[in-house]
């Protein structure tokens, strides 16, 4: 037992070590894609910063050339070469500037290249420096306005230069100047970002043959706020934006070229941010990381230790207990917790030992809805009262039970019984367990079932068949929405099961108190603006006679099998306007509605005992299904010898094809709202919905454009040749 133990401990340590390990690394890398995207940030701060600090250097200047190009008297001192009245009337502009911040001088050369008048040096003037100022050359040439960087023997400037004309004639221009260090400044007060300005050191000889500089790759730095850039580390390159560690401090460091008015590069603006705090968060973070980690081994190492222990003294002092624990996980393995009832290991094992002559699968059709909507809770009550129904059903049957797992029952037959007495069987079954309703803290809960079967025929059906059988067999009654499915050997299940949706109390008791009613939308004719049609659109009425939206019950509807119910309303309630209005009426009809033999008798009665069925529009949704042409097909035949229309609703989405159109009889296509919603601006949508009208024109069909919902888009739809129109800026659906 203590190698047992030893080996244990040793296993489980190791264990827990590797998930430690595990929980570290992970911790680790989420740590640094933190602190990266922290980086990131402050990398794009920088960016960000720097454009804003030019742009703001340049706007002050930009506002002062233009306060003294654009005032009347300057010009004509200028003109009048006048140079006490200019420097007396621009002088307070300059001063204001300076004092902003915004400006470090200013001065007016003539036109022909001349400094007449240096602001910040009115006393020196006369002085031709073109050639040493192409920046000047390029804009007495062009006689054009300039922003951009210059570089003199003296520093790297923000400059701004406007012509200056008097009657339409140049007569010279105006520059305004911001050293560089302004937008050091602004970067380091607005975004604490220090900055550095160096030049090319070849470049910087040639303008100061005596410079002594700190010189990076070739980069001298010639002006810089902040020490650090006196110490950068070796590592440290103009090309790339990185993190740097200087004197314990961490920074983000990226460099901006500095190009001049030809795109030219004459500098580089080096920026730093310090990130110290976020670089030592990290760091703390992972410090204590790892010493809760391993605090935790060390505690999860003494608690195994004594707990292998005395695992190990019960194991060897009370068999008795081991015993006990071996019959609970015997039970448990073949019972299932919630309802007590065998489970699905007890039916594998039962099948091998006893003999079936039939094998009946139940599933809840709502039971995930129940769930969803109740909560766990009363879908765990919904099992435990449906088991004592199923339970009371097979009482006198000879039946046996199981729970499978989720929301699904397996009921075995073990006599034999003819095939009219097992049928009545599963009628009283049905009948008994339809009729239950289960009010759970104030829920009024209606369960509905789907049934799949098989029966063995022989001897030789062994009951695992009968189980696979069946389960088929429920497949295929869930793909066709059938309550019960007997297994037939050439039966195939193409697709899994799918839960059907909730089906809610509030939609039957509505179907019983007839608490519907039809709205109607009216079509118009696109050439004359005359209506041609009105759509039924049923409704809803809830108990507070407030109106409710189709898309709210129609769902519901169809999952639970009371959609067929609502078709028939619609078409009755169709029919009877057909008897009391001259109106034309088109009603939607699903491949479902088509299908359902109820349904579809119930229409055409309606159209046997009706004179007006000539003003009658189906309109089929294109969706999956009406790829069954047969079917299809043979509905539009018959429906046609009476005279009525057919429509493809939604066409142009979805399941959208031409050869549907090609291969059935329809005389009309309604173009889904999805299309036409933006057809005003959406120039893919034309190309579509001109190719949908030039085909129909070319097959004699009509077109509908749904969801007409603003003038732009009835033009629009006119326009590309739509023929008959819909949508709310026509016409709302509302009782007729």
């Amino acid at each position: 037992m203590n190698k047992i133990k030893q080996r244990a401990t040793l296993y489980s340590i190791a264990l827990v070590v590797l998930l430690i390990i595990i929980f570290i690394f992970t911790i680790i890398q989420d740590k640094k894609h933190v602190l990266n995207e922290k980086t990131s940030a402050h990398r794009a701060l920088l960016r960000n910063s720097f454009d804003l600090a030019i742009l703001d250097t340049q706007k002050g200047l930009s506002e002062l050339a233009c306060k003294i190009a654009g005032n009347r008297d300057i010009v004509d001192a200028f003109a009048a070469q006048d140079r006490e009245k200019l420097y007396r009337l621009t002088l307070p502009y300059f001063e204001e500037a300076r004092q902003r911040g915004d400006v470090d001088m200013s001065g007016f050369i003539g036109a022909d290249g001349v400094h007449f008048l240096r602001l910040q040096e009115p006393k020196k003037f006369g002085d031709n420096i073109l050639h040493k100022r192409p920046v000047l050359a390029h804009a007495i040439t062009t006689r054009q306005s300039v922003t951009t960087l210059d570089v003199t023997i003296y520093d790297v400037s923000v400059v701004t230069i406007i012509p200056i004309f008097k009657n339409e004639s140049f007569i010279g221009i105006i520059q305004t100047v911001a050293k560089i260090d302004r937008v050091q400044k602004r970067l380091d007060a607005h975004s604490g970002i220090k900055s550095a300005i160096a030049f090319d050191t070849k470049k910087l000889k040639n303008l100061l043959p005596d410079s002594n500089h700190v010189i990076y790759q070739n980069y001298s730095i010639v002006s810089s706020n902040d020490p650090l850039f006196n110490q950068l580390p070796a590592t440290f390159t103009f090309n790339e934006s990185n993190r740097y560690t200087v004197n314990t401090n961490d920074y983000v460091i990226a460099s901006r070229p500095l190009t001049n008015y030809q795109n030219e590069i004459i500098a580089m603006m080096t920026c730093a941010f310090d990130i110290t705090e976020d670089v030592t968060e990290y760091e703390r973070e992972i410090r204590n990381l790892i010493a809760i980690s391993l605090f935790l081994l060390t505690v999860v190492g003494i608690v195994l230790h004594y707990g292998f222990n005395i695992l190990i003294r019960r194991i060897e002092h009370d068999t008795e207990i081991t015993r006990e624990l071996n019959q609970k996980l015997e039970h448990q393995l073949h019972t299932d917790n919630l309802t007590s009832l065998p489970n699905r290991n007890a039916l594998i094992r039962d099948i091998h030992d006893t003999r079936f002559y039939a094998l009946i699968l139940l599933n809840i059709d709502n039971f995930k809805e129940i769930n969803d909507f109740y909560g766990h809770a009363i879908g765990d009550e919904t099992i435990l009262a449906l088991t004592q129904s199923i339970q009371e059903a097979i009482h006198d049957l000879p039946m046996q039970l199981y729970k499978m797992p989720s929301d699904e029952y397996a009921i075995t037959l073990s006599e034999a019984m003819s095939s009219a007495n097992l049928e009545a069987a599963r009628l009283s079954i049905v009948h008994h367990l339809q009729s239950q309703y289960y009010d759970l803290h104030g829920a009024s809960i209606y369960v509905t079932l789907t049934m799949g079967m098989d029966i063995a025929r022989s001897r030789h059906v062994h009951a695992i068949d009968l189980l696979a059988n069946a389960d088929m067999a429920l497949k295929s009654a869930k793909k066709r929405r059938l309550s019960y499915q007997l297994y037939d050997e050439t039966m195939q299940i193409r697709q899994e099961y799918q839960h059907n949706i909730l089906w809610s109390k509030k939609l039957k008791e509505a179907i019983e108190e007839k608490q519907f009613c039809l709205h109607y939308q009216p079509i118009f004719d696109a050439k004359n603006g005359e209506i041609v049609e009105h759509e039924a659109l049923i409704r809803m009425i809830d108990n507070n006679g407030e109106i409710v939206s189709p898309g709210f019950f129609l769902p519901a509807a169809r999952q639970s099998r009371l959609y067929p119910l609502l078709s028939q309303f619609v078409i009755e309630e169709v029919f009877n306007m057909l008897e009391t209005t001259p109106y034309t009426f088109s009603m939607n009809l699903s491949v479902d509605d088509i299908f359902d033999k109820p349904t579809k008798e119930f229409l055409i009665q309606k159209l046997h005992t009706s004179a007006h069925t000539h003003r009658i529009i189906f309109e089929l949704l294109e969706s999956e299904g009406i790829e069954n042409y047969p079917e299809v097909s043979a509905f539009i035949s018959e429906v046609k010898r009476f005279g009525c229309r057919i429509a493809i609703d939604d066409f142009g989405t979805g399941y959208s094809n031409f050869a549907h159109i090609i291969k059935l009889d329809v005389d009309i296509l309604k173009i889904d709202g999805s299309l036409i919603r933006n057809i005003d601006t959406d120039r893919n949508a034309q190309t579509i919905l001109t190719a949908i009208t030039e085909f129909s024109k070319h097959l004699g069909l009509k077109t509908v454009a749904e969801f007409v919902h603003s003038e732009a888009v009835y033009n629009k739809c006119i326009e590309l040749g739509v023929d008959y129109l819909q949508g709310y800026y026509l016409g709302e659906p509302k009782p007729l």
